[in-house]
């Protein structure tokens, strides 16, 4: 028996996948939990984007003047605002469910004269 590939089979066929996957989603037998590790390939893609989107980011919101001193209060600011929660800042950890992610954040404990220093490469130590 020959079956004919026609595009309502076609149609029909890619709307049954995409049923399939959102009940295998919602059926919630894979573990998606932060704490369970990656796949290597999952987790190569995972930082290869996010390397990416930080990258693209930065590019777009560097100040005309990174010297200017208003700018170091700003920083300080978006710091504490956008990045300690996950990072840490000196003398603050952070928070309980950043420390339990995988991957981990590097935390960030002291400051340098050029930048804070990370207690960790983001891999295994937990704070």
């Amino acid at each position: 028996m020959t079956i004919r590939i026609t595009w309502a089979r076609t149609v029909a066929a890619i709307v049954a996948l995409i049923v399939a996957g959102l009940l295998f989603s919602w059926s919630g037998v894979f573990n998606v939990a932060a704490s369970s590790g990656h796949w290597k390939i999952t987790d190569w893609f995972l930082h290869w984007t996010m390397r990416n989107s930080v990258r693209t980011h930065a590019a777009l919101t560097v100040p005309d003047d990174p010297k200017a001193r208003d700018g170091v209060v700003s920083a300080a600011g978006l710091f504490k605002a956008s990045c300690a929660a996950c990072h840490g800042a000196p003398g603050v950890r952070p928070l309980p469910v950043m420390q339990a992610a995988t991957p981990l954040p590097p935390i960030f404990r002291s400051t340098r004269a050029n930048g804070p220093t990370s207690s960790s490469s983001g891999s295994s130590s937990r704070a």
